[in-house]
């Protein structure tokens, strides 16, 4: 999977491909995102407005393949002067409309959208432009499907996760990791308790590549064998955590 960076301010965000892209799209279409929609994920739609045809598209993130349950849909109108739609849909149903009087693309020209994820909202930005933050109405992690419909061409669709950036180095260790780790250095957890064995919760998320690792001592008073074991608190969904 390829990585790269990106600035933001004085710093600077790696991020990692979780899958392949989709390239040279039908429109609509529908297409699975892996393991689901996590924190840190950013998604870029790469495509060109064509100058005659209809006047709106949108950009939906979902849960499955029918529209009955959309967390996001993102909705340019070129009617009135331009303007974009922002709404969520459950069971069917459209919540109240959040509409921003602006218009960021243009007929006949090309565009890049990225949809960054994070705890709280939606990020969005066009043609590398900040753009708009939608609040998130329903949780995030239960989309697991992106859709395009409407006026537009798409070239290409692209994912990635926010890495480690204590990690990144390594080169090997990808997210989603919250957003309280990202901020925060990685911190050695002690563990004590009576007869040498002990509980604690782990800071991070266990998910496929995060590399657990224990330091320590030898004691004389120690027997021949040492056990390390990782106990889920909740049953995992496999499809969630990518297996």
């Amino acid at each position: 999977m390829k990585s790269g960076s990106v600035h933001v301010g004085d710093e600077e965000l790696a991020f990692r491909d979780t899958q392949a892209p989709y390239v040279n799209l039908p429109v609509p279409f529908t297409g699975r995102i892996e393991g689901g929609l996590q924190d840190g994920h950013k998604v870029t739609v790469l495509g060109h407005v064509p100058s005659k045809g209809e006047k709106r598209f949108s950009v939906n993130f979902q849960r499955g393949y029918n529209d009955r349950e959309i967390a996001f849909h993102f909705n340019p109108r070129f009617e009135e002067g331009g303007y974009v739609v922002c709404n969520t849909k459950q069971l069917g149903n459209w919540g109240p409309e959040e509409r921003k009087m602006q218009m960021p693309f243009q007929k006949g020209s090309p565009f890049e959208i990225c949809f960054e994820v994070d705890s709280s909202v939606f990020k969005v930005s066009v043609n590398n432009s900040i753009f708009l933050d939608y609040v998130h109405r329903v949780p995030f992690d239960q989309v697991n499907a992106i859709s395009i419909k409407g006026g537009v061409y798409v070239s290409r669709i692209s994912f990635q996760v926010r890495l480690h950036p204590a990690l990144v180095p390594m080169g090997w260790v990808w997210g989603p990791i919250p957003l309280q780790v990202l901020l925060s250095e990685p911190k050695v957890q002690p563990v004590s308790s009576p007869g040498g064995s002990g509980f604690t919760p782990l800071a991070a998320l266990v998910c496929p590549s995060v590399a657990l690792s224990v330091w320590g001592t030898r004691s004389d008073s120690w027997t021949s064998r040492l056990l390390v074991s990782v106990t889920l608190c909740h049953p995992p969904d496999e499809e969630a955590l990518g297996f």
